[in-house]
């Protein structure tokens, strides 16, 4: 069945560009477009199916985490790829925190948002494409393999779980023990890996090849 996306941009340039983008890449899809979070969440109303949301993280009304919080509680397990000109790494911290999947910085070509979109719409949580000056400020590791050999099983089992976008008590339900020994594991696991963030110890998981090839 074709897709349906809901565009949100207070910019008309760029959501008409990105709207014609989206329909050359996928001629059967359904692409609704929203101008403020107030327009956006008429639209959510509207919709009976709705396959992912794509959103300017800073819109003039309601926006950033309020509106992710917002759509995610009319429209729960709803999948939100996230579209930002922000190069500031806590941006994209937050925006995951508040349940965006992704993060993609308005730089992207279109080859590479589609590729974020399907990987958001198939499931996969913590997909960032940073611009290449926030990127710099990402976690780079020189030796992925070695830093991650210094994980105990029980941080390595934390970790895979934080890569599939669980919460502390998340992580501790699956793993039967308390939110306090899961914050002890994450601190320990920022430490080995060399990374002050949720998002950068993924980010750095997937360059080390810790979920499959390194990106």
């Amino acid at each position: 069945m074709p897709a349906t996306i809901l565009l949100i941009d207070d910019h008309a340039m760029f959501r008409e560009g990105l709207f014609l983008a989206l329909r050359q890449a996928e001629p059967s899809m359904t692409v609704a477009t929203a101008r403020n979070g107030a327009e956006a969440l008429q639209a959510l109303a509207a919709l009976p199916r709705l396959d992912a949301v794509m959103t300017d993280y800073y819109l003039p009304d309601l926006g950033g985490a309020a509106l992710l919080a917002e759509l995610h509680r009319r429209r729960s397990g709803l999948r939100i790829l996230v579209l930002s000109a922000s190069e500031d790494p806590q941006d994209i911290d937050t925006a995951l925190d508040a349940g965006a999947q992704g993060f993609v910085h308005k730089s992207a070509d279109s080859q590479q948002l589609m590729g974020a979109l399907r990987r958001v719409m198939a499931g996969e949580q913590n997909v960032v494409q940073a611009s290449p000056a926030g990127a710099a400020m990402l976690p780079m590791l020189s030796t992925p393999t070695d830093a991650l050999s210094t994980l105990t099983g029980r941080q390595s089992e934390v970790l895979q779980l934080l890569c599939e976008g669980l919460r502390n008590a998340e992580i501790a339900l699956r793993l039967a023990t308390s939110e306090k020994t899961i914050k002890a594991h994450i601190s320990a696991i920022f430490g080995a890996l060399g990374v002050t963030s949720r998002t950068q110890a993924v980010i750095a998981a997937r360059r080390a090849g810790m979920l499959g090839r390194p990106r």
